[in-house]
């Protein structure tokens, strides 16, 4: 794993505790999970990308239809299947900018305060492979430049928020982009520039 994204993986794995027991819980309180959700329609398969430790899947679950997931933590996908044990969820480990799945093989693609950690072309790079995947790409991401997570993550070198330019770049436009009112967050939905992608497995 190159240091950038060993140095990111190893701080997140070790504020885990404090996310799952704390933000991941004003989201679930909130409704920010379930409205990313929502906005993908009637969906039968959906996968997550930066799943952590599958805190938006316990969400997604309630649907029952089967839940895939991926991240660069392993200590996180151990966490996730544990948690998934009596549920057909699949975790797989990889990385956002390289996603090792066929063309076509989701209704809908997920994420949700992840985005940040990828420098601006790494964004592009991801938007672009999740559009080989899914027509419909939902989002739960810090988008206001105007707020103390915003102003966070300029410290720590997070420059680049999310745009609706930068869909346009990776082949998507956006579709819907809300401001729930908290969180600093924008929760939205992008769908497919063309038609469908075709490419082989890897």
């Amino acid at each position: 794993m190159p240091a950038r994204p060993k140095i990111i993986t190893k701080v997140l794995e070790s504020i885990y505790p404090l996310h799952d027991d704390v933000v991941a819980i004003k989201f679930i309180e909130r409704g920010y999970y379930k409205r990313a959700l929502e906005l993908l329609g009637n969906w039968k398969r959906i996968l997550e990308v930066g799943c952590g430790t599958g805190r938006l899947l316990e969400v997604a679950r309630e649907n029952g239809k089967p839940l895939w997931g991926l991240d660069i933590s392993l200590k996180f996908l151990k966490i996730s299947k544990e948690r998934f044990k009596d549920y057909p969820a699949d975790f797989v480990y990889g990385t956002a900018t390289n996603l090792p799945f066929r063309s076509n093989s989701f209704d809908g693609v997920l994420t949700f305060t992840m985005i940040h950690h990828l420098t601006k072309e790494e964004k592009i790079q991801m938007i672009e492979e999740i559009a080989k995947l899914s027509d419909k790409y939902a989002f739960g991401e810090v988008g206001k430049r105007i707020c103390w997570s915003a102003i966070l993550l300029k410290i720590i070198g997070s420059k680049d928020l999310i745009s609706k330019e930068l869909f346009k770049k990776a082949g998507m436009k956006i579709e819907r982009w809300e401001d729930p009112k908290g969180f600093c967050l924008i929760i939205g939905l992008a769908r497919r520039l063309s038609g469908p992608v075709r490419r082989d497995a890897r």
